[in-house]
């Protein structure tokens, strides 16, 4: 008895523990592997650019088996900062088993009940605030990049999405949208893990080709968070065909193959 019971503290102490299934975030750009503070991309509308920084919340996590059942993961969240490696990984605190999970479905961003201002205390999530005199609550996504304009000239856009306003002929803010959305994916898998990837390119140029000069940073643009948070769900959806939007699966853009 002696002896199990030092064995199991040995293994305790040195860290010993069966491997547990979770979920990778990845980052592509063009389909290729993303490289930041590289100024080697192309969009469709004709603009050299660079990424920068990359930041969202995923929330809602569920997992659908192959047998159609269900693993919920409710008020689940995670924050995934490109620049930050743990962040990359998402392993929930109560075991789960992808051996027959045939998707994936989470939110982009926050529902419109879990986006509460002040939730968070600590960065690099707290960081992520949405200021009052907009909606409140916290930014799903902030995605910055350089680009070079027609004369040469390197030039910011700030694309961050989170709730929408809608202004009154006075400019004040009379009604808050919230743009999150579902999106279900195929598993795919990596090792034990499944793989959530966000390809870069598509959010720029499908299904809506967009450009940069038109814009500086779009926070207080409903319609250009609209348009983008179409294009990021296709981005999710960029190496899935088979991608949908649980919600209205009608609406989802299919991805297309970019080149560089």
């Amino acid at each position: 008895m002696k002896e199990i019971l030092f064995i199991a503290i040995a293994l305790l102490i040195c860290g010993v523990a069966s491997a547990q299934d979770g979920i990778v975030f990845t980052f592509t750009c063009n389909g290729n592997p993303l490289q930041l503070n590289q100024m080697i991309y192309h969009s469709q509308r004709g603009l050299t650019y660079q990424v920068s920084q990359v930041q969202y919340f995923t929330s809602d996590i569920r997992i659908i088996n192959k047998d159609k059942s269900v693993k919920d993961f409710p008020q689940s969240f995670h924050y995934v900062d490109v620049e930050i490696p743990k962040t990359l990984n998402w392993i929930p605190a109560e075991d789960f088993n992808l051996q027959n999970a045939d998707s994936i479905e989470f939110t982009f961003g926050f529902s419109k009940a879990e986006n509460r201002s002040y939730r968070f205390k600590n960065p690099p999530e707290n960081l992520m605030f949405w200021p009052d005199y907009l909606g409140g609550g916290y930014h799903y996504m902030k995605t910055n990049i350089l680009y070079l304009d027609s004369d040469g000239n390197t030039n910011a856009f700030n694309c961050h999405i989170g709730r929408g306003q809608v202004y009154n002929a006075e400019g004040e803010p009379i009604e808050y949208i919230d743009n999150d959305f579902r999106v279900r994916i195929p598993v795919k898998r990596q090792g034990d893990n499944a793989i959530i990837n966000l390809d870069i390119s598509t959010m720029f140029d499908y299904p809506n080709a967009e450009l940069f000069t038109d814009y500086r940073g779009i926070m207080n643009n409903q319609k250009a968070m609209k348009t983008f948070s179409e294009n990021i769900k296709a981005a999710f959806c960029f190496t899935s065909p088979s991608c949908t939007s649980p919600k209205a699966s009608a609406d989802t853009p299919q991805p297309q193959n970019h080149n560089n």
